[in-house]
Formats: C-alpha cells, sequence, structure tokens
C-alpha cells in the first residue's frame, strides 16, 4: 500500500467518537439539517474555476505582458494556487466523494500539478494534525525548527532558531513570505525519504516543474521564467499565512500526559473568523474552522450551515465556542509568539560585561 493511499484512508475516514455523547448529540443535529450532504456541483464549479484561472494567468504570462498585467497574473496564481490547495484538502477528507481513486487524482492535480506540494506529503502531516490538533507531542504543526508555540520548544531552541524566537512575534509576519518555498522543499525531500511509495507524486511533480521551466524558458527566457515563479511562490505566502496562523496558535496547547476527550479538544484549540460569504471563500471555507475540525467530512459548502448549529449548541451546553474577526484573532497569535519569546533562555554574558 501507499503512502498516498495510506492518507486517503486516514483523511477520508471517521474519527472515533470516544463515547463522547455531546459530540454523538450535536453530530445527529448536524446530520438531521443536512449538513454532511455531498456538494459535488459546488465543487465541480470550483475546480472548473481554478482550472480555469490558472491557465488563463498562465497563458497571459507566456505572452510576455507589460508590468501590470504581469503582477496581476502572477497574483491572480497565487491567490488560485492556495485554492487549488482548499480543493484538494476538501477531497482529501472524503468530502467531495469516498472513491480513493478519485480521492488520489484530485490531490494529485490539485496540490501537486498545480502547487508542488506533494500530495502524499500534505497528507502525511495533515493525517497527524486533525486528531492530535494542538498536542505538542503529536501534532507536527506544533513542531518547528525556527518558531516556538509552547514553553518547552522555547527552551530547547539553538542558533538560528533561537534568535527567530526571539524575535518571532515580529518575524512571524514577514517570513510568512517564504511558507510556499518551505512547503515544496519539504515535499522534494518526503519524496527522497519515500521513493518507492510516492512514484505518482514524483511525476506529477516533475510535471508542474516542466509546464514552468520548458515552455517559459522558450518562449520568455531562464530569468523570466525564474523571477515569474518565484514571484507568484512568494505572493502565495502572505495569503497562506492569514489564513492558517490564525486557526490554532494562541489557543490551548494540550499537554502529553493529558487525557482530552475529541470534542473537547477540538473546541479548545480551534477558533473561528468572520461569517459573511465573503470570508467564505477568501478563507476556503476554513474560516468555519470549528465546525471543519469536529467534522472533516462535512463538505466545505456545507459549514456555513454548520456552524450556527454549533454555535448554538455549544451555548445551551455551555461549552467554550470560540470565534472572533481576523484582527483580533492575528493580535491573539501576536501576543502568544511574543510570551513564547519570554522562555528562550537569556544569552550568557562572559565576565566583564561582554556578551
Amino acid at each position: 500500500m501507499t503512502i498516498a493511499t495510506e492518507a486517503v484512508r486516514s483523511l477520508g475516514a471517521h474519527y472515533p467518537l470516544h463515547g463522547d455523547r455531546l459530540y454523538r448529540m450535536l453530530r445527529a443535529e448536524l446530520s438531521t439539517a443536512g449538513c454532511f450532504r455531498p456538494a459535488r456541483a459546488r465543487s465541480a464549479a470550483y475546480g472548473a474555476f481554478i482550472l480555469a484561472g490558472y491557465a488563463a494567468a498562465y497563458t497571459t504570462l507566456l505572452a510576455g505582458p507589460g508590468l501590470a498585467v504581469r503582477v496581476l497574473a502572477l497574483a491572480a496564481l497565487a491567490f488560485l494556487t492556495v485554492h487549488a490547495g482548499f480543493l484538494a484538502h476538501e477531497a482529501g477528507h472524503g468530502a467531495i466523494t469516498r472513491n480513493r481513486h478519485a480521492i488520489a487524482g484530485i490531490g494529485q492535480v490539485f496540490n501537486t500539478l498545480l502547487t508542488a506540494l506533494s500530495y502524499s506529503y500534505y497528507c502525511h502531516i495533515h493525517r497527524r494534525h486533525h486528531p492530535h490538533c494542538n498536542d505538542r507531542g503529536r501534532d507536527p504543526d506544533m513542531q518547528s525548527g525556527f518558531f516556538s508555540m509552547y514553553p518547552q520548544s522555547a527552551q530547547e531552541k539553538t542558533g538560528l532558531g533561537k534568535l527567530i524566537s526571539r524575535h518571532q512575534s515580529v518575524l512571524i509576519w514577514i517570513l510568512v513570505w517564504l511558507q510556499p518555498f518551505t512547503l515544496k522543499i519539504a515535499s522534494i525531500r518526503f519524496l527522497g525519504q519515500n521513493p518507492r511509495t510516492t512514484r505518482v507524486d514524483q511525476i506529477v511533480m516533475l510535471l508542474h516543474f516542466a509546464l514552468w521551466f520548458v515552455p517559459p524558458v522558450l518562449v520568455l527566457g531562464l530569468p523570466a521564467a525564474l523571477l515569474n515563479y518565484g514571484l507568484m511562490s512568494l505572493l502565495a505566502g502572505p495569503y497562506l499565512g492569514a489564513i492558517f496562523l490564525v486557526n490554532h496558535i494562541g489557543t490551548r496547547v494540550i499537554e502529553p500526559d493529558q487525557s482530552v476527550s475529541f470534542f473537547m479538544q477540538e473546541l479548545s484549540t480551534t477558533r473561528n473568523l468572520g461569517t459573511s460569504r465573503l470570508h467564505d471563500f477568501l478563507f476556503g471555507g476554513v474560516n468555519n474552522h470549528i465546525e471543519h475540525h469536529l467534522f472533516p467530512s462535512v463538505p466545505t459548502a456545507r459549514l456555513r450551515a454548520a456552524r450556527p448549529i454549533t454555535r448554538a449548541f455549544c451555548q445551551r451546553h455551555e461549552l467554550v465556542y470560540r470565534e472572533m474577526p481576523w484582527l483580533a484573532a492575528a493580535h491573539e497569535v501576536t501576543r502568544h509568539f511574543k510570551a513564547m519569546s519570554a522562555f528562550i533562555p537569556a544569552l550568557k554574558r562572559a565576565p566583564g560585561g561582554s556578551p
């Protein structure tokens, strides 16, 4: 069995209820409201929009347009690569179809081909994030060599990681521009470490780079091709950061020895953002992040309907339900990073006062 097949099964599966009565009650309410019904027409239209927009912007770049049109095309491609990831993410959770081959196909096209984020690598990290959200021992999103999201991580930092963590409340919003590059590098490294089980990813990844460095180099030359690809990747960074930095950071951190039900863990470690349809579009539905984390198989188009039901349920049962504007969430994230910086060990000073 390949890594991709294992990942598809894991992401698409329902998580165990852990005997959680409240979780079962809420699930029943959402099911009655039709929140688990597929929304395949919406997904097909969304996919067609992404592919058509990507092709149009790519073709525009090949024509060697003026500066204004070139920047617009690059911004559109950066925007669409993020949305391609949204669609692959939804498919990976079994929210579009339960057919494993169709899920893998969607993932390879919209993740690996369009963004160079290997779908197998994405599934490898994401399938561990969802059931272990903010668990500092098991959630890969809590681990970073450069940023510290809990005290123990800050205390263990050395070298460059220690320097960055010391100023992370500011640097996080700057270095997030580089996130697309780090994801591509991590994907390539993962493929190199798992050559036999990621053959499809390897082929599709080669197609991605052929798409971006064969016709563009022949038509525009190598410098222009490199600049276009670099700028497109760079522009996707702040968009990714605006969406994903505010989902969990600054909420509860789960300790390795804590016993918390899946329901309570997801509620206490996740926050929702804006409620408008524009928010739904810009954030790919993950502004309804509580509902997505509790019930990953709910189609993106149904998360909006699931949100008031979940909110009212939590209010009736006096459960935390964290939702706020984006700026308030960003402030919490910044404040949390600054608080974690305080745990960085002080620089040792040599006798005489010199560091």
